[in-house]
């Protein structure tokens, strides 16, 4: 199969594509596995540090590696024994449970329906919306409701109000809009030339273009917001401060970006560890970061988009061999949208 692999940590250019060998099931591999056809894999932020050696404090990489987390495809074989919905031909998504080394910038790849995330894919869903979504959609319920910030009953989350800073990227969308159906009223921070996308696409309430005003100039009325999205960070804290004055006494401040800039090394993760503890202790205002994104809580995101109820916005789609590109618009983080790949 056609697969994308690196050898080495470094920039893109240790990318390469090349011919390796077909996964198979085997008899290693217990009842509740299967191969899927990939016809989509999704572009993320994780992928690029992986590739740099930022993730070796969590995550063993056995070179060649394979990058990638979400995926699009069709079953191509069951193991024998399998006993669940699934059968060969059916269209799928999802996400490989964790981050991990033989990942979806392939041809094929080998899941595990009972730890890695596989659902089945509507009709009316094409390979590439999907090939993205699963990523930044659970990442983006998780953060609101498991984490507390909103109810999943409508009726709780009435008057309450929701701040997404990078509300047009891969997780902001889907905040904006997981706010909305949830009933929250959504203020939305984005460059000024997405405000038609996160206005009209995605639903917000009020937008704020960040390149025109800093937020601090910008938002100024006490205890405001119930819950406040970062998608952003990398602000050294100025969003954490300006939280203690916008954010309200008991609300909730969430971010997937760690705080600190860097790989997540020891010294980083303990890093991270005293400036949760200190906000936790000089704040009524309660800090999380999402550090997971457990496959167990992606039912309610299933429902939303089989009912089309979510929009799922694929702005770039390139063919596999050109990874390399598609890593590096990744990183300039100023996508629209999600970029996938096509094996």
């Amino acid at each position: 199969m056609q697969a994308i692999t690196f050898s080495k940590f470094g920039d893109s250019s240790v990318l390469e594509y090349q011919t390796i060998a077909t996964p198979l099931l085997t008899e290693k591999d217990n009842t509740d596995c299967v191969l899927v056809r990939v016809h989509a894999a999704g572009v993320n932020p994780v992928d690029h540090k992986l590739r740099k050696g930022e993730m070796t404090a969590l995550v063993t990489v056995n070179f060649p590696a394979i990058p990638g987390i979400d995926y699009a495809g069709v079953i191509a074989a069951v193991q024998a024994g399998y006993s669940g919905p699934l059968k060969v031909g059916d269209r799928v998504y999802g996400k490989t449970a964790n981050v991990q080394d033989k990942g979806p910038y392939a041809q094929y790849i080998k899941l595990d329906t009972k730890v890695d995330l596989v659902v089945p894919l509507p009709a009316n869903v094409s390979f590439n919306d999907a090939g993205g979504v699963a990523v930044v959609a659970l990442t983006a319920y998780v953060g609101l409701v498991p984490y507390g910030g909103l109810s999943k009953n409508v009726a709780e989350n009435v008057g309450r109000k929701v701040l997404v800073i990078g509300a047009s990227g891969g997780v902001g969308m889907f905040v904006v809009q997981m706010a909305k159906l949830l009933g929250a009223h959504v203020t939305a921070v984005a460059s000024g030339k997405n405000k038609d996308f996160v206005l009209n696409t995605l639903g917000a309430d009020v937008f704020l273009d960040y390149t025109t005003a800093p937020l601090t100039e910008r938002l100024s009325t006490k205890n405001e917001f119930d819950v406040i999205y970062d998608t952003v960070a990398g602000d050294k804290g100025k969003n954490w401060e300006l939280a203690q004055t916008i954010l309200k006494s008991s609300g909730l401040f969430v971010s997937p970006v760690p705080p600190f800039d860097g790989p997540v090394s020891v010294g980083n993760m303990a890093s991270m560890m005293g400036t949760m503890a200190w906000r936790g202790v000089t704040s009524s205002r309660r800090y999380r970061f999402i550090s997971s994104a457990p496959v167990s809580d992606f039912p309610m995101v299933a429902e939303w988009i089989a009912n089309g109820s979510l929009k799922l916005v694929t702005s770039v789609a390139l063919p596999l061999a050109e990874a390399k590109k598609a890593q590096e618009l990744s990183e300039t983080g100023r996508t629209v949208g999600k970029i996938v790949l096509n094996p």
